[in-house]
């Protein structure tokens, strides 16, 4: 077992610890036991319990603990004091007040997101495809295809779209502290609390679309008359394999495109029109 979700609408009340094994209990069934050196992450979904135990044999085997709203927000994220922030935050935050070393990284991220946006399109629309590619894809031109193919699925989206944003923000999350980065210190707004996490969370944005449209396809999406505002405990984890199948690959992705952030930081020099400093004026 890689990854253990504990989710409180599967009905689970408490999660301890016994020896080096977790003891998970779930309402009306005999409590089953994990081995911690089994887990490599936690997400604790919606109300659950933990003993204070189970979460420290999980933070000394340093598995990040994910805490998610009910909506599919991320609270928080608890990992080992040995994960501590490392030369990667050092460096973005000597980076970040140079305007030209922010727009070279802009560039960068938007260059991901086009990328991602567009293998997204090549697979469900590859006409539409081709003609961005002849004329370049601009913004509206994406978020028109996009509404065109989502709006028409509500309110079966919203749950759906929400839980896997979650999973994919938590990934997002562990990945960036692990890497020694600061989740909260984004580059293009600062303010933002896990502004970082944000920005790094932009590129997968269209491959939760795709699950999202995909999933409609094979009648995955929550019924309209069901209300849709929850997922069912056999929807959580039709969704939550549907991840797994691709958490290799996204965290993958993620692992470069933090290197690529890193060097970007670590190796960047300024043109020499920035260095060279203002020519006097003389008067005539």
């Amino acid at each position: 077992m890689k990854s253990l979700y504990l989710v409180e609408s599967d009905g689970l009340e408490f999660m301890g610890a016994e020896g080096g094994a977790l003891r998970i209990e779930q309402k009306g069934k005999a409590p089953w036991y994990v081995p911690a050196a089994r887990v490599e992450r936690a997400v604790v979904w919606g109300s659950v319990r933990l003993d204070t135990e189970a979460l420290g044999l999980l933070l000394r085997r340093n598995v990040p603990i994910s805490f998610v709203a009910r909506g599919g927000e991320t609270l928080g994220i608890a990992w080992s004091p040995a994960e501590r922030l490392a030369r990667p935050a050092l460096l973005l935050a000597a980076r970040r007040a140079d305007p030209q070393w922010r727009e070279a990284y802009r560039r960068r991220l938007d260059a991901w997101v086009r990328e991602a946006r567009l293998d997204l399109v090549r697979r469900l629309d590859p006409a539409t495809a081709e003609r961005w590619c002849e004329r370049g894809l601009r913004g509206r031109d994406w978020q028109a295809w996009r509404r065109v193919r989502l709006e028409p699925l509500e309110p079966g989206v919203d749950p759906v779209w929400k839980y896997l944003r979650g999973l994919v923000w938590e990934t997002v999350t562990a990945r960036v502290l692990a890497e020694g980065f600061d989740p909260h210190a984004g580059v293009l707004d600062a303010r933002q609390r896990y502004g970082f996490v944000r920005e790094m969370t932009r590129p997968f944005v269209p491959w939760i679309d795709g699950c999202v449209l995909t999933g409609a396809r094979a009648g995955l999406l929550p019924r309209a008359d069901s209300g849709g505002a929850e997922l069912t405990p056999a929807q959580l984890r039709r969704w939550t394999a549907r991840f797994e199948g691709d958490r290799e690959w996204l965290d993958r992705d993620l692992g470069r495109r933090l290197g690529e952030v890193a060097r970007l930081a670590r190796d960047w020099q300024p043109s020499l029109d920035a260095r060279r400093p203002p020519r006097e004026r003389r008067a005539p």
